[in-house]
């Protein structure tokens, strides 16, 4: 799972998104249709219109974004059910599907694009996505167990609670909520590791400070997250889990144009 710098939460959940809301009906909506119309592209087939190809990569391009940006209300919801793709993986195919929207589908830019896809596992990504948002049978997304959290309430936004547990990052936040009803918590980042254990004692050895009975330490936000962007990107990295589809892409780096883009300014990965 790609990693990067964490901006600070500002309290303002509904503007920078914490994560956790599922998708409201009117976007499950949007992307269900696009996915299947995308994908009717791909596989040419018959009865897609031509029409529909604008909606669909417009419609997809923005959730990819979302997922890469981690800058919407629905980010963790979209990016479970899309497969858990990287941060990085889901940037790259923003960019080329940013691209695709302009073109004729029946070009040969467009069919090199639509390799270029294919071989970032989009095809898989959509029918994962229409698999696991079925009205009818819906296919249960695939949380492990392991993960590396970084979660933060609108109560304390100044600071974040950090820890490694055996359990998902909507388990750790029903447990939060439940001890305190009175305060909302939410993603700030949160990635898989194969050792949780290990990851803990990690943590627990870089900021010197033990682990409530939950598994986490609470840590300003000015301190925290440049340490929490130490261990990523060396202690803890070694058992971080990457994303599940195939593709190899290059981490974004600090310089990358996304993060000057405002709706890229909310956190780290998944």
């Amino acid at each position: 799972m790609s990693t990067r710098l964490m901006n600070t939460p500002n309290n303002y959940p509904y503007t920078h998104g914490w994560g956790v809301y599922p998708q409201l009906p009117t976007e499950l909506g949007k992307r269900r249709r696009s996915a299947k119309n995308l994908l009717g592209f791909i596989d040419a087939t018959p009865g897609v219109k031509p029409s529909d190809w604008r909606f669909a990569t417009g419609i997809l391009e923005l959730a990819f974004r979302s997922v890469a940006g981690e800058s919407s209300r629905d980010w963790f919801t979209l990016a479970n059910r899309l497969g858990q793709p990287s941060r990085s993986l889901a940037h790259e195919i923003h960019k080329h599907l940013q691209q695709l929207k302009d073109l004729d589908p029946r070009s040969k830019e467009a069919g090199h694009v639509l390799g270029l896809l294919d071989d970032l596992a989009l095809p898989d990504m959509l029918q994962y996505f229409r698999e696991s948002t079925s009205e009818e049978n819906p296919r249960p997304t695939d949380i492990r167990e392991g993960w590396c959290h970084v979660l933060w309430s609108h109560e304390t936004p100044d600071r974040v609670l950090v820890g490694a547990v055996h359990g998902t990052p909507l388990e750790v936040i029903s447990v939060l909520d439940h001890q305190t009803p009175e305060t909302c918590h939410g993603v700030l980042a949160a990635w898989h590791v194969e050792d949780p254990d290990w990851a803990a004692s990690q943590i627990v050895r870089t900021f010197g400070k033990p682990l409530d009975q939950v598994g986490l330490m609470q840590l300003s936000t000015s301190k925290g997250i440049p340490g929490i962007k130490m261990l990523t990107e060396n202690a803890i990295w070694k058992t971080i889990v990457k994303s599940p589809w195939h593709a190899e892409v290059t981490e974004l780096c600090h310089d990358d144009p996304a993060d000057d883009d405002p709706y890229f300014a909310s956190g780290a990965a998944i």
